[in-house]
């Protein structure tokens, strides 16, 4: 099992859901977060804002579905450009993987290991 953590700009998030869904990968958790990487904030005027608005996406899918979500993820969330085709804009996002070692369902105490027969990393 492996965790995707996806920043992207708010005005994608909801083309990226619909994407993802598409695919029959629905569980995921949203975020309203605030931040910036390379960026380094908007400036309007003589005033710079730093906290640039964005969604935090966070998934747990089976190791095999996480470069198929990757995919959709970075194609859907990215800002195509007439002018250099292929390429996003600064500010487009960041895409982050891990493992996660074990997961449980409050309602019913359910392990996914246990589900599974294996741990994360053993898939």
């Amino acid at each position: 099992m492996k965790m995707i953590w996806a920043i992207i700009r708010p005005e994608y998030s909801q083309k990226v859901i619909d994407a993802l869904e598409k695919t029959g990968i629905s569980a995921m958790t949203r975020l309203h977060v605030t931040g910036h990487g390379a960026e380094i904030g908007i400036t309007a005027g003589h005033v710079n804002y730093s906290e640039i608005p964005k969604e935090m996406l966070m998934l747990v899918l089976p190791d095999i579905d996480v470069a198929h979500a990757v995919k959709i993820i970075s194609t859907t969330a990215k800002t195509w450009q007439k002018e250099n085709p292929g390429h996003g804009s600064v500010g487009d996002g960041k895409i982050f993987v891990t493992y996660v070692e074990d997961a449980y369902t409050i309602r019913t105490s359910e392990n996914r290991k246990d589900r599974f027969g294996s741990s994360g990393k053993d898939r």
